[in-house]
């Protein structure tokens, strides 16, 4: 059994390990500084903006400053080093969070609100102190190091800089436990970039089976533009095809009775997928029962919305919604035409990025809300290709979304594991020995 005597920042620390201040596991410690537009040097200076609470720099925006020499040599960040939020810069912004310099970056500096820690190597892992203070901003700690003005908070560095930090005595288990965690870092972020790459694949499907090709037949003007589309493929408007019904306004007498039955609404219907979370009930009267519920292979469109991009949105009806019904702000599409277009091919087109940008161009606004009518959604021009392309084109769709989900269940396993390291590895809970 691991007996602990130390007690540090994260917890109580097996007897063979130390506690040691933060400020003495460093060889320096320094604040930045935002330099100006004439300074003789000009360095990439990364603020808060580059930061990510996952601990990995964010390089997609570096802003670029001048230093005078003297003040540029001071500012630039070596490998190995460590930088941590001081201020955030609002009321509301994060502070306390860590980054790692864990290559050369040359004529890089850090802004003033950034404070840079490197470490001593003959005291500590560099690796290691990084998780530790990684994990350290994770655990809340850090918002009891801080003050707040009206304009910000800031990191109270005094206070930051004595707070007691687990060190294992044995420099071959110090590497051991910073190798492993890194490279559970460098796993997670493999993932994410495999879902990155897996998104943007299916987006180019997507926008190439729904883009424009060369072809006689056109869109018409009210589509936002002329267009074309591919060879073999014909077009019609959504009225041909399919019946659009409009959902049930709601009234003070429409609470659920006799003939309560759950309704969808807005909140419900997502570009793809039904959420059932929310449950709503409503009086149906007369034919209602028949005119307003739901079959299997409808497809609920949302009429307005206060995000322009979001109008439009449509889902396909499953078994599990089969006999609710939907209120006024959803248009039911029913297919009439069933030898011409798939349902699960239809709902991709009224979700494809060229009809989405159709809505944005084309949508009635007003009171901070745009919405569409019955009318012009009936009047929409479908693209049709053949039904055999119409279902090979959905099972690559399909079969590209799979991949991508599957790598996000990936991905929430592996940060599942990442954390419980960070956990255990830096309390001693596990232990990395020879």
């Amino acid at each position: 059994m691991i007996q602990h005597r130390f007690h540090t920042i994260l917890g109580n620390i097996p007897d063979d390990w130390n506690s040691r201040s933060l400020r003495s596991l460093l060889s320096i410690d320094l604040s930045g500084d935002w330099g100006d537009e004439d300074g003789e040097v000009i360095l990439s200076v990364l603020r808060s903006t580059n930061f990510t609470d996952s601990g990995n720099l964010n390089l997609d925006d570096v802003a670029k400053r001048g230093f005078p020499r003297s003040k540029a040599h001071q500012v630039q960040v070596q490998s190995n080093d460590i930088l941590v939020e001081r201020s955030g810069g609002g009321p509301n912004q994060p502070i306390g969070r860590a980054v790692m310099i864990r290559e050369e970056m040359p004529n890089t500096g850090f802004a003033n609100f950034v404070q840079l820690l490197r470490p001593d190597t003959a005291k500590i892992n560099p690796e290691l102190l990084f998780w530790t203070l990684h994990q350290l901003n994770r655990s809340g700690f850090v918002e009891k190091l801080q003050h707040q003005t009206t304009q910000m908070r800031n990191l109270d560095l005094r206070d930051y800089l004595k707070v007691l930090v687990p060190v294992p005595a044995d420099p071959i288990e110090q590497t051991r436990m910073a190798e492993t965690l890194k490279a559970a870092n460098e796993y997670v972020r493999a993932l994410e970039e495999q879902i990155r790459k897996a998104e943007r694949v299916t987006m180019a499907l997507d926008q190439a089976h729904f883009a424009s090709g060369p072809h006689t037949v056109r869109f018409p003007y009210e589509y936002g533009m002329t267009r074309t589309i591919p060879h073999g493929w014909a077009s019609k408007r959504l009225g041909k095809i399919a019946d659009v019904t409009s959902g049930i306004t709601l009234n003070l007498d429409r609470e659920a009775a006799d003939n309560g039955v759950r309704y969808l609404t807005v909140v419900n219907v997502y570009r793809g997928r039904i959420d059932l979370k929310e449950e709503r009930y409503l009086e149906l009267r007369g034919n209602e029962a028949e005119s307003k519920r739901l079959n299997r292979f409808d497809i609920l469109v949302v009429e307005g919305h206060a995000n322009p991009e979001e109008i439009g949105r449509a889902a396909l009806v499953s078994e599990r919604e089969v006999g609710m019904s939907f209120q006024n702000h959803l248009f039911r599409v029913r297919l009439e035409k069933e030898d011409e277009v798939r349902a699960r091919f239809l709902v991709r087109a009224l979700n494809s990025p060229r009809i989405r940008r159709h809505w944005v161009a084309t949508a009635n606004t007003s009171s901070g809300l745009s919405t569409i009518n019955r009318t012009a959604l009936r009047r929409l021009i479908i693209p049709l290709p053949k039904l055999p392309e119409q279902d090979s084109i959905v099972e690559r769709l399909e079969a590209a979304e799979e991949q991508v989900t599957a790598l996000k269940q990936q991905l929430i396993a592996a940060r599942r594991v990442k954390q419980s390291l960070l956990q255990n590895l830096l309390t001693g809970k596990i232990r990395l020995k020879l």
